[in-house]
C-alpha cells in the first residue's frame, strides 16, 4: 500500500455515520477502544476543545496562531478539509506528513476494521496520535458533529470553546435551536472553564444550567475592540473576540505583541481557506465554506445589489431551506458540488422557479464560475458558497 492508497481505502469508509438508518445510535466505544489499543495519546494533550455551530475551524486557527506568536508549538484537528486530507491535521501551518498517515493506517488497519470505525473516529484518533508523538505544547480539536456524542468528545481538555447555535444537522441534532444546543452543551466537562460566543439569551441560559451542573466556570465573549486581521467577513470580529477569551482564561501571559500578530498572521500562520477568502479582485471573487441557514444568512446580507453568488450545496434534512432564504435581488449561478451527496441542480432550480429568483444552471462549478466572470463588471462582488466540497477543484 503507497499513500495514495491509503486515502482511497480511507475514502470508501463510511464518513461518521449512516445518514440512510435514521435509527442510528452514535457511541463512543469504539473510538474509545481504538485509543486505548494506541496507548491514549489524547490523555497527553493538553486539549482545547471547540464547537459550535459556525465559526469552529476560524476559531480554532485564530487561537492556533495566537499561541503560534508566543513560541508554542501547536497542533490543529479540524474538518472538512477542501483539497488535500491532510489540511485536517496540521501543526502550525505545516500539514501531517504523508508518510505518518501511510503507516498508522499499515498499523491499525485491521484494528480499525474490527472495531468498524469510521472516517472522522480514524481522523481523530490519527490526529492526537500525531500530537502526541511530535510533542505539541497545545492541540487544538474541532467537534465533527453536536457534541455530547462527537467522537472527540473523549477528549479531557483544558477548556472547552462553544462559538454559537445555529440550524444545522437538524435530522441528528434536533428540530430547535434549544435542542441542538443541548447536544453542543455535551463538551462542557465538570470543573472545566467553558467559552460562549453565543449571544441569544434563552440559549446563554440553557449553558448556564449545564455549566452549573458541572461545576464549570463559564464565560462569554463580546467584541470590546476592533482587531486588524489577514481574514475578513462578517464573523471574523466575533470569533476573534471569543478566542481572545479562552486565550486569556488559559493565563499564559501572552504579551499584547503577541496577540496583534497573531490576529493579523492567521491565515499565513495556519493555512486556513475559504473562510470569506478574496481570491482576486476587478470582479472581487470571494469563496466562503458556509453551508448553513444562519451562516449564508448574515453572509448574503453583506452583498450589494449587483452582486452575483455560486452556488451549490448538500442533500440534507432542510437544506432546501436555505435556496429560500435567497434574497430575489441577487443574480445566482447554480451548480452541483463534487459529492455523491450532492443536492440535484433539478431541485434547486424548481425552488428557485417558485422563488422568483434570478439564475442559471451549471453542470460543474468551473463552468459556473467562467460564466459569471464574463457576466461580471469591474466593480462587482461574486461569492461562491454553498459547501465545502464546492472548493476542491479550484485551489
Amino acid at each position: 500500500m503507497n499513500y495514495n492508497e491509503s486515502i482511497e481505502w480511507l475514502n470508501s469508509i463510511p464518513l461518521s455515520f449512516d445518514r440512510e438508518n435514521k435509527n442510528y445510535e452514535f457511541k463512543l466505544d469504539g473510538i474509545k477502544a481504538f485509543l486505548s489499543h494506541l496507548d491514549n495519546p489524547h490523555s497527553k494533550l493538553k486539549i482545547i476543545h471547540v464547537g459550535g455551530t459556525n465559526g469552529k475551524g476560524s476559531t480554532c486557527s485564530i487561537i492556533s496562531s495566537i499561541l503560534q506568536e508566543s513560541g508554542y508549538k501547536i497542533g490543529a484537528f479540524t474538518s472538512p478539509h477542501i483539497k488535500d486530507y491532510r489540511e485536517r491535521i496540521r501543526i502550525g501551518k505545516n500539514f501531517i506528513e504523508k508518510h505518518f498517515i501511510l503507516q498508522f493506517i499499515k498499523d491499525n488497519r485491521l484494528k480499525i476494521e474490527t472495531l468498524g470505525l469510521t472516517y472522522f473516529e480514524i481522523s481523530f484518533a490519527m490526529a492526537v496520535d500525531y500530537f502526541a508523538t511530535k510533542k505539541v505544547d497545545y492541540a487544538l480539536v474541532e467537534v465533527g458533529l453536536g457534541g455530547r456524542l462527537d467522537a472527540t468528545n473523549i477528549v479531557k481538555p483544558i477548556i472547552s470553546v462553544i462559538t454559537n447555535i445555529g440550524y444545522d444537522h437538524k435530522e441528528f441534532l434536533g428540530n430547535s435551536l434549544e435542542e441542538i444546543a443541548r447536544e453542543k452543551a455535551g463538551i462542557i466537562k465538570y470543573n472545566t472553564p467553558v467559552v460562549i460566543g453565543e449571544k441569544n439569551p434563552k440559549i446563554r441560559n440553557l449553558f448556564n444550567i449545564e455549566a452549573d451542573k458541572k461545576s464549570a466556570p463559564i464565560y462569554f465573549s463580546k467584541i470590546s475592540q476592533e482587531y486588524k486581521s489577514d481574514m475578513s467577513g462578517p464573523f471574523v470580529q466575533k470569533n476573534i473576540s471569543l478566542a481572545l477569551k479562552a486565550v486569556d482564561i488559559l493565563m499564559l501571559g501572552i504579551e499584547k505583541n503577541d496577540i496583534l500578530n497573531g490576529v493579523l498572521n492567521i491565515k499565513e500562520n495556519t493555512k486556513i481557506y475559504g473562510r470569506w477568502e478574496l481570491i482576486r479582485q476587478k470582479p472581487n471573487i470571494i469563496f466562503d465554506v458556509g453551508h448553513n441557514i444562519s451562516a449564508l444568512k448574515i453572509s448574503l446580507s453583506e452583498l450589494k445589489n449587483s452582486s452575483k453568488v455560486v452556488f451549490g450545496t448538500l442533500e440534507k434534512k432542510d437544506q432546501i431551506d436555505i435556496v429560500k432564504i435567497l434574497p430575489a435581488h441577487l443574480s445566482y449561478y447554480f451548480c452541483p458540488v463534487k459529492s455523491e451527496r450532492s443536492m440535484s441542480i433539478d431541485k434547486i432550480e424548481n425552488e428557485a422557479i417558485q422563488m422568483g429568483l434570478k439564475y442559471s444552471m451549471y453542470e460543474n462549478i468551473n463552468d459556473a464560475l467562467n460564466t459569471v466572470i464574463e457576466d461580471s463588471d469591474l466593480d462587482d462582488t461574486i461569492l461562491v458558497t454553498g459547501s465545502t466540497f464546492l472548493f476542491s477543484d479550484l485551489y
